[in-house]
């Protein structure tokens, strides 16, 4: 059969270049897609098979940060994002089969992290609340602050006040506070900085701490090494320097973020560094809720 005229027309050297050029645009496709959500040396996958003592999920509330903890018979929850994202919490926490939380982290007062918390007091008991110390200088008066204080009047939890350079215990866990080093009206430099310690599984939780607050964790010469970063103000530029990220040296890391969100989360710079470091990583915005896990010597993702 005769070639059709178009094909005669064509030398075959053409042929070649592109089919080069299709291959390179997959493969940067590809690239593209791994730089977003998952670069670097891979976590091991965990096993459906086997019992982990620790689990952490880095729950989808959209754009804020929630976060459940179990370890054995302990359990702590940090933040819980908007009021609307009580229900993921309510239900993630149902999954895990927890009906008593022994320490509820309110990393700080803005709503994309406590809006939740009265819905979550009101389906569990809480026995304690960490929180900052807050003055009559930065004293907040908004209304998810009200229904979180309201909330924890109403179990009668305790109240734990985080201090820097203190350490805590629940159960097998560990919580050693590196933040707030100082006093301030920015709330998000205000937040909690703590690292959890299960045997060797260590994991980094910052709120929304930016730079000014890394630096004085930095200037305390803290040890902040951890194997799981959950990454400052939802992979914003303004947080997560190199030089604390270096500090932490994880193997891992989370960035809690919605999707299409109006803040441009996270930020290109924030995903270059990972890049750049070649560290494993996902986005609650891309992956949905994130779960890791421990045996107390490795960390494991659930994928």
């Amino acid at each position: 059969m005769k070639k059709p005229a178009i094909f005669e027309k064509v030398h075959p050297a053409i042929f070649v270049v592109v089919l080069l050029l299709i291959i390179v645009a997959v493969i940067n496709a590809v690239r593209i897609g791994m730089r977003d959500d998952h670069h670097g040396g891979a976590v091991p996958a965990a096993s459906s098979s086997v019992e982990y003592p620790l689990t952490v999920c880095f729950v989808d509330v959209g754009q804020g940060d929630g976060i459940v903890i179990r370890c054995k018979d302990t359990s702590l929850v940090i933040d819980g994002g908007e009021r609307e994202a009580a229900d993921a919490m309510v239900k993630t926490l149902r999954d895990l089969g927890v009906d008593s939380v022994d320490c509820y982290i309110a990393t700080h007062p803005h709503s994309d992290h406590i809006g939740a918390a009265a819905a979550i007091f009101a389906a569990v008991n809480v026995k304690s609340v960490m929180t900052t110390s807050f003055s009559e200088i930065n004293m907040p008066t908004t209304k998810a602050f009200e229904r979180f204080q309201n909330a924890i009047d109403a179990q009668g939890s305790e109240v734990i006040f985080a201090e820097a350079g203190e350490k805590y215990r629940f159960g097998s866990l560990e919580l050693e506070v590196f933040a707030p080093v100082e006093e301030t009206t920015d709330y998000n430099n205000m937040s909690i900085v703590f690292r959890l310690t299960y045997g060797k599984n260590t994991f980094m939780f910052t709120g929304d701490a930016q730079k000014e607050s890394e630096e004085l964790m930095l200037s305390k010469g803290y040890d902040l090494h951890a194997d799981v970063l959950k990454l400052g103000h939802h992979g914003s530029s303004d947080a997560t320097g190199e030089a604390f990220f270096r500090a932490v040296d994880p193997q891992f890391a989370v960035i809690s973020c919605g999707k299409n969100n109006d803040y441009g989360h996270p930020h290109r710079e924030i995903l270059n560094l990972l890049e750049d470091a070649e560290v494993d990583f996902r986005r609650t915005d891309v992956s949905g809720t994130v779960t890791v896990y421990g045996d107390g010597k490795n960390i494991y993702i659930k994928e």
